[in-house]
């Protein structure tokens, strides 16, 4: 996976939960209780499972965006998983061991 496309994916992860949270929200009242006013109170604001979604939402994008910078301005190798590092090293090792048997 390239480093532009993980850096996407994990800035987009907070974003797209604040987003399912307005979906909600919108559905709840706009769709299922247009005329639902007076369920709006501040209990309900901050309780309510849309909100907290919302909110969820935002401080995934605080933790996240950050590293999603930091994903995209790291070189391929900063990126590789222990276990690819230790093929290569082992790899490397091969070749230089059938390179010396020459």
């Amino acid at each position: 996976m390239s480093r532009q496309l993980r850096a996407l994916l994990i800035g987009m992860l907070g974003p797209a939960l604040q987003a399912a949270g307005v979906a909600w929200d919108l559905l709840e009242h706009g769709v299922f209780a247009p005329a639902g006013g007076e369920l709006i109170t501040v209990t309900h604001i901050v309780s309510g499972p849309a909100h907290l979604l919302m909110a969820t939402g935002f401080a995934v994008s605080v933790v996240c965006i950050p590293i999603a910078l930091e994903v995209a301005a790291a070189s391929p190798e900063e990126l590789a998983r222990p276990d690819e590092i230790a093929d290569e090293a082992q790899l490397r090792g091969e070749l230089r061991t059938a390179e010396a048997a020459k």
